[in-house]
């Protein structure tokens, strides 16, 4: 097991707990639903699902998903919740144990930002994916992310002070314990994609602030979808 791995166990039930609460995965989901109404049947592989709540999701509009995750933890907290959906622990950066093109959609909500090879994971979604299929991810914006708040003192406008978005970084996150982020470029993620042989369909990069204590201009989350040819 992964040292990365070691730690989501730590921190999931914690995880698990502010993600119910959370105004910031409220507003990922909105987007998530939006793009996800109704399924007809699709085998859907929701990759890192942790707590279970999106496996369940695509249960509830139709489809036929199985939600893996390397984190023991978060599994046993999917299970519990969501015992009628199908689970399983993999290491999303290992060969996954599905046949080649099994999958009409991939899914990948909020892992690959905390995925130390995350390159390996487009690779293995693209061989699992159906021809015509879709790859759906979405991460933590990397232009923005990291960048501090603040305000300019003579027109009060609140913005974020970036730095180093350059250059790749671990980052030890402490919001629900220690876990950690792996910062690189917008570019890294959509060449990795290309790489494995995927084709880009749309992105997006959604208002979350709210433009008063904070610049509703700038986004929060970045999503792209992509189809494998």
């Amino acid at each position: 097991m992964s040292d990365t791995i070691g730690k989501w166990n730590d921190a999931a039930m914690a995880f698990a707990t502010d993600q119910e609460r959370s105004a910031f995965a409220e507003a990922n989901r909105a987007v998530v639903k939006e793009r996800f109404q109704k399924l007809n049947g699709e085998r859907v592989l929701d990759l890192g699902c942790g707590y279970g709540y999106y496996t369940d999701w695509f249960q509830c509009i139709g489809g036929h998903p199985v939600g893996i995750d390397g984190a023991a933890a978060m599994i046993a907290i999917a299970r519990e919740r969501y015992p009628e959906c199908e689970f399983d622990v993999a290491d999303i950066t290992k060969p996954l144990p599905f046949p080649d093109e099994s999958f009409d959609i991939v899914f990948c909500n909020q892992v690959l930002m905390d995925t130390e090879h995350a390159e390996a994971v487009f690779a293995e979604s693209r061989r699992v994916l159906k021809r015509g299929g879709i790859l759906y991810y979405s991460i933590v914006h990397p232009a923005f992310y990291n960048g501090s708040w603040q305000a300019d003192k003579d027109t009060g406008i609140t913005g974020k002070l970036i730095s180093s978005y350059l250059t790749p970084a671990v980052i030890s996150n402490r919001f629900w314990g220690e876990t950690p982020h792996f910062h690189r470029p917008l570019s890294f993620y959509l060449n990795a994609a290309s790489d494995a042989g995927l084709v880009l369909v749309r992105t997006e990069e959604p208002r979350v602030y709210d433009g008063v204590g904070r610049n509703g201009d700038l986004p929060l989350f970045f999503f792209a979808e992509y189809m494998r040819p």
